[in-house]
Protein backbone atom coordinates (compact mmCIF):
# COMPACT_ATOMS: atom_id res chain seq x y z
CA UNK A 1 0.00 0.00 0.00
CA UNK A 2 1.01 3.64 -0.35
CA UNK A 3 0.67 6.75 1.51
CA UNK A 4 -2.04 9.08 0.52
CA UNK A 5 1.15 11.52 -0.62
CA UNK A 6 2.33 8.95 -2.40
CA UNK A 7 -0.37 8.06 -4.09
CA UNK A 8 -1.28 11.91 -4.66
CA UNK A 9 2.23 12.21 -6.49
CA UNK A 10 1.81 9.03 -8.94
CA UNK A 11 -1.88 10.41 -10.02
CA UNK A 12 -0.62 13.69 -10.90
CA UNK A 13 2.77 12.15 -12.80
CA UNK A 14 -0.48 10.12 -14.34
CA UNK A 15 -1.99 13.07 -15.54
CA UNK A 16 0.96 14.20 -17.31
CA UNK A 17 1.53 10.50 -18.88
CA UNK A 18 -1.99 11.09 -19.83
CA UNK A 19 -1.85 14.28 -21.44
CA UNK A 20 0.34 12.26 -24.20
CA UNK A 21 -1.47 9.46 -24.71
CA UNK A 22 -5.05 8.90 -23.42
CA UNK A 23 -4.64 5.96 -21.86
CA UNK A 24 -8.79 5.31 -21.49
CA UNK A 25 -9.10 5.83 -25.35
CA UNK A 26 -5.73 5.12 -27.04
CA UNK A 27 -5.63 1.75 -26.21
CA UNK A 28 -3.55 0.59 -29.34
CA UNK A 29 -1.43 3.56 -28.70
CA UNK A 30 -0.74 2.39 -25.11
CA UNK A 31 -0.33 -1.29 -25.87
CA UNK A 32 2.03 -0.59 -28.49
CA UNK A 33 4.32 1.31 -26.55
CA UNK A 34 4.66 -1.75 -24.13
CA UNK A 35 4.86 -4.19 -26.69
CA UNK A 36 8.26 -1.66 -28.45
CA UNK A 37 9.45 -1.41 -24.96
CA UNK A 38 9.54 -5.19 -24.47
CA UNK A 39 11.64 -5.40 -27.69
CA UNK A 40 15.54 -4.54 -28.23
CA UNK A 41 15.15 -4.20 -32.08
CA UNK A 42 12.72 -2.55 -34.33
CA UNK A 43 9.53 -4.30 -35.18
CA UNK A 44 7.55 -4.78 -38.13
CA UNK A 45 4.04 -3.68 -38.54
CA UNK A 46 3.29 -7.68 -39.46
CA UNK A 47 4.28 -8.26 -36.34
CA UNK A 48 3.10 -5.76 -33.62
CA UNK A 49 -0.82 -6.30 -35.77
CA UNK A 50 -0.44 -9.78 -35.05
CA UNK A 51 0.78 -9.14 -30.86
CA UNK A 52 -1.68 -6.29 -30.67
CA UNK A 53 -4.47 -8.08 -32.49
CA UNK A 54 -5.90 -5.48 -34.57
CA UNK A 55 -6.04 -4.51 -37.88
CA UNK A 56 -2.99 -3.44 -39.84
CA UNK A 57 -4.89 -0.43 -40.66
CA UNK A 58 -5.45 0.67 -37.60
CA UNK A 59 -2.13 -0.25 -35.83
CA UNK A 60 -0.67 2.69 -38.85
CA UNK A 61 -2.59 4.76 -37.80
CA UNK A 62 -1.73 4.54 -33.88
CA UNK A 63 1.76 4.36 -34.95
CA UNK A 64 1.41 7.93 -37.17
CA UNK A 65 0.13 9.51 -33.92
CA UNK A 66 3.01 7.59 -31.92
CA UNK A 67 4.97 9.40 -34.68
CA UNK A 68 3.59 12.99 -34.30
CA UNK A 69 3.87 12.92 -30.72
CA UNK A 70 7.92 11.75 -31.02
CA UNK A 71 7.59 8.59 -29.41
CA UNK A 72 8.62 5.87 -32.19
CA UNK A 73 10.91 6.09 -34.77
CA UNK A 74 10.39 3.88 -38.07
CA UNK A 75 12.96 2.24 -40.00
CA UNK A 76 11.91 1.51 -43.75
CA UNK A 77 13.30 -1.84 -45.16
CA UNK A 78 12.39 -3.35 -48.03
CA UNK A 79 9.77 -6.14 -47.09
CA UNK A 80 7.74 -4.79 -44.83
CA UNK A 81 8.25 -1.17 -42.70
CA UNK A 82 9.34 -1.37 -39.20
CA UNK A 83 9.04 0.79 -36.13
CA UNK A 84 11.15 1.39 -32.19
CA UNK A 85 10.52 3.56 -29.51
CA UNK A 86 12.51 6.62 -29.85
CA UNK A 87 14.54 8.29 -26.73
CA UNK A 88 11.30 10.05 -26.28
CA UNK A 89 9.13 7.07 -25.97
CA UNK A 90 11.54 5.13 -23.42
CA UNK A 91 11.29 8.29 -21.49
CA UNK A 92 7.91 7.94 -21.38
CA UNK A 93 7.86 4.21 -20.45
CA UNK A 94 10.24 4.51 -17.50
CA UNK A 95 8.67 7.58 -16.37
CA UNK A 96 5.58 5.29 -16.29
CA UNK A 97 6.95 2.35 -14.58
CA UNK A 98 8.61 4.91 -12.07
CA UNK A 99 4.43 5.87 -11.16
CA UNK A 100 2.65 2.70 -11.61
CA UNK A 101 4.96 0.33 -10.24
CA UNK A 102 8.08 -0.12 -8.12
CA UNK A 103 9.14 -3.52 -9.90
CA UNK A 104 12.40 -2.87 -11.21
CA UNK A 105 13.08 -5.01 -15.23
CA UNK A 106 16.41 -7.02 -15.77
CA UNK A 107 17.81 -4.21 -17.97
CA UNK A 108 16.91 -0.07 -18.88
CA UNK A 109 15.46 -1.10 -22.29
CA UNK A 110 13.58 -3.73 -21.77
CA UNK A 111 10.30 -4.91 -20.16
CA UNK A 112 9.52 -8.16 -19.93
CA UNK A 113 6.37 -9.18 -21.01
CA UNK A 114 5.33 -10.07 -17.07
CA UNK A 115 5.94 -7.02 -16.17
CA UNK A 116 3.98 -5.50 -18.95
CA UNK A 117 0.94 -7.49 -18.30
CA UNK A 118 0.92 -5.92 -14.43
CA UNK A 119 1.33 -2.29 -15.83
CA UNK A 120 -1.42 -2.40 -17.73
CA UNK A 121 -2.99 -3.69 -14.77
CA UNK A 122 -2.03 -1.28 -12.25
CA UNK A 123 -2.54 1.64 -14.96
CA UNK A 124 -6.09 0.45 -15.37
CA UNK A 125 -6.24 0.58 -11.61
CA UNK A 126 -4.88 3.82 -11.33
CA UNK A 127 -6.97 5.21 -14.46
CA UNK A 128 -10.52 3.97 -12.27
CA UNK A 129 -8.58 5.29 -8.85
CA UNK A 130 -8.37 9.01 -10.29
CA UNK A 131 -12.05 8.85 -12.23
CA UNK A 132 -13.52 7.85 -8.71
CA UNK A 133 -11.69 10.58 -6.78
CA UNK A 134 -12.83 13.08 -9.24
CA UNK A 135 -16.18 11.70 -9.88
CA UNK A 136 -16.98 11.82 -5.79
CA UNK A 137 -15.06 14.73 -5.20
CA UNK A 138 -16.90 16.52 -7.56
CA UNK A 139 -20.23 15.48 -7.56
CA UNK A 140 -23.06 17.90 -6.79
CA UNK A 141 -24.55 14.94 -3.97
CA UNK A 142 -21.33 14.35 -2.40
CA UNK A 143 -21.50 10.81 -3.16
CA UNK A 144 -21.42 8.09 -5.91
CA UNK A 145 -23.49 4.73 -6.23
CA UNK A 146 -21.94 1.70 -6.60
CA UNK A 147 -24.14 1.48 -9.70
CA UNK A 148 -22.82 4.95 -10.66
CA UNK A 149 -19.32 3.97 -10.02
CA UNK A 150 -19.37 0.98 -11.87
CA UNK A 151 -20.57 3.14 -15.58
CA UNK A 152 -17.78 5.33 -15.29
CA UNK A 153 -14.96 2.83 -14.81
CA UNK A 154 -12.93 1.47 -17.02
CA UNK A 155 -13.28 -2.32 -16.99
CA UNK A 156 -15.22 -1.64 -13.79
CA UNK A 157 -16.43 -5.63 -13.16
CA UNK A 158 -12.36 -6.53 -12.48
CA UNK A 159 -11.94 -3.39 -10.59
CA UNK A 160 -14.42 -2.32 -8.93
CA UNK A 161 -14.24 -4.40 -5.82
CA UNK A 162 -10.25 -3.88 -5.95
CA UNK A 163 -11.03 -0.17 -5.51
CA UNK A 164 -13.45 -0.96 -2.58
CA UNK A 165 -11.61 -3.65 -0.98
CA UNK A 166 -8.14 -1.36 -1.31
CA UNK A 167 -9.21 2.08 -0.66
CA UNK A 168 -11.79 2.13 1.89
CA UNK A 169 -9.07 0.84 5.07
CA UNK A 170 -6.00 2.21 5.89
CA UNK A 171 -3.35 3.00 5.22
CA UNK A 172 -4.95 4.17 2.37
CA UNK A 173 -8.47 4.95 2.95
CA UNK A 174 -9.56 7.52 0.76
CA UNK A 175 -13.16 6.89 0.50
CA UNK A 176 -16.06 5.19 3.37
CA UNK A 177 -18.72 2.94 2.24
CA UNK A 178 -21.99 3.66 3.99
CA UNK A 179 -25.10 3.20 3.17
CA UNK A 180 -27.80 6.70 1.75
CA UNK A 181 -31.17 5.78 1.41
CA UNK A 182 -30.94 1.74 1.13
CA UNK A 183 -28.19 1.85 -1.18
CA UNK A 184 -24.64 1.61 -0.68
CA UNK A 185 -22.77 4.70 -1.66
CA UNK A 186 -18.75 6.25 -1.70
CA UNK A 187 -17.77 9.25 0.51
CA UNK A 188 -14.71 10.76 0.13
CA UNK A 189 -12.48 10.39 3.64
CA UNK A 190 -10.43 13.12 4.93
CA UNK A 191 -7.11 10.94 3.07
CA UNK A 192 -9.27 11.15 -0.28
CA UNK A 193 -9.82 14.50 0.15
CA UNK A 194 -6.25 15.34 0.60
CA UNK A 195 -5.19 13.94 -2.58
CA UNK A 196 -8.02 15.06 -4.42
CA UNK A 197 -7.19 18.55 -3.85
CA UNK A 198 -4.02 18.28 -5.09
CA UNK A 199 -4.77 16.72 -9.08
CA UNK A 200 -5.78 18.94 -11.95
CA UNK A 201 -9.87 18.84 -11.49
CA UNK A 202 -9.99 19.66 -8.62
CA UNK A 203 -7.77 22.90 -9.08
CA UNK A 204 -9.80 23.26 -12.11
CA UNK A 205 -13.33 23.39 -10.80
CA UNK A 206 -12.10 25.31 -8.03
CA UNK A 207 -10.53 27.84 -10.33
CA UNK A 208 -12.91 28.12 -13.13
CA UNK A 209 -16.78 29.01 -12.67
CA UNK A 210 -17.91 28.23 -16.13
CA UNK A 211 -16.11 24.64 -15.76
CA UNK A 212 -18.17 24.67 -12.55
CA UNK A 213 -21.35 25.32 -13.77
CA UNK A 214 -21.19 22.83 -17.00
CA UNK A 215 -19.83 19.85 -14.25
CA UNK A 216 -23.27 20.74 -12.14
CA UNK A 217 -25.62 21.83 -15.10
CA UNK A 218 -24.42 18.26 -16.89
CA UNK A 219 -23.89 16.13 -14.11
CA UNK A 220 -20.36 14.88 -15.47
CA UNK A 221 -16.83 16.01 -14.58
CA UNK A 222 -15.55 15.13 -18.03
CA UNK A 223 -14.78 17.45 -21.07
CA UNK A 224 -15.52 14.93 -23.22
CA UNK A 225 -19.09 14.02 -22.06
CA UNK A 226 -19.59 17.57 -21.20
CA UNK A 227 -18.87 18.48 -24.69
CA UNK A 228 -20.80 15.46 -26.18
CA UNK A 229 -24.31 16.78 -24.14
CA UNK A 230 -23.72 20.61 -24.94
CA UNK A 231 -23.16 19.92 -28.58
CA UNK A 232 -26.40 17.24 -28.77
CA UNK A 233 -28.29 20.16 -26.97
CA UNK A 234 -27.40 23.25 -29.29
CA UNK A 235 -27.25 20.98 -32.56
CA UNK A 236 -30.66 19.93 -31.66
CA UNK A 237 -32.39 23.56 -31.04
CA UNK A 238 -30.01 24.63 -34.51
CA UNK A 239 -32.03 21.60 -35.99
CA UNK A 240 -35.63 23.01 -35.05
CA UNK A 241 -34.52 26.78 -35.26
CA UNK A 242 -33.61 25.50 -38.79
CA UNK A 243 -37.10 23.70 -39.72
CA UNK A 244 -38.92 26.39 -38.39
CA UNK A 245 -37.54 28.88 -40.74
CA UNK A 246 -38.09 27.06 -43.69
CA UNK A 247 -41.65 26.44 -42.67
CA UNK A 248 -42.56 29.83 -41.39
CA UNK A 249 -39.40 31.57 -42.97
CA UNK A 250 -39.70 34.25 -39.33
CA UNK A 251 -36.54 36.25 -39.68
CA UNK A 252 -35.91 35.91 -36.45
CA UNK A 253 -35.65 32.57 -36.29
CA UNK A 254 -32.86 33.19 -38.60
CA UNK A 255 -31.21 35.15 -36.05
CA UNK A 256 -31.68 33.60 -33.28
CA UNK A 257 -30.00 30.12 -35.26
CA UNK A 258 -27.53 32.33 -35.84
CA UNK A 259 -26.59 33.30 -32.31
CA UNK A 260 -27.14 29.48 -31.07
CA UNK A 261 -24.05 28.79 -33.89
CA UNK A 262 -22.27 31.32 -32.72
CA UNK A 263 -22.65 29.45 -28.81
CA UNK A 264 -21.68 26.29 -30.00
CA UNK A 265 -18.73 27.82 -31.88
CA UNK A 266 -17.44 29.73 -28.48
CA UNK A 267 -18.29 27.07 -26.11
CA UNK A 268 -16.28 24.42 -28.07
CA UNK A 269 -13.30 26.91 -28.09
CA UNK A 270 -13.37 27.27 -24.50
CA UNK A 271 -13.94 24.18 -23.45
CA UNK A 272 -10.67 23.19 -25.69
CA UNK A 273 -8.93 25.70 -23.21
CA UNK A 274 -9.66 24.88 -20.12
CA UNK A 275 -6.52 22.02 -20.07
CA UNK A 276 -7.48 19.07 -18.99
CA UNK A 277 -7.51 15.56 -20.84
CA UNK A 278 -10.12 12.61 -21.82
CA UNK A 279 -9.06 10.81 -18.62
CA UNK A 280 -9.91 13.49 -15.88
Amino acid sequence: MTTARSAMTKLVLLKDLDSIIDFSRATNQFSIILYLAEKQQPVSITELSRAIGDSRKSILDSLRKLERKGLIARVDQEDDLYVGLSEHGREFVRRLIEVLTPVKTASDNILETPVRLNLSRELVLSINLYKLLVYVGLSKKGYATISEASKILVDAEKTLNILIESFTRSPTRFFKLIEKEGEKVLVLDKQGLEVLKKIPHYRLFNENRFYKLLVYLTGTPWLSEIQRTVNTILGVIIAVLSVGVFLAGYKWLVILGLITSLLLVVFNITLSKLGVSALG
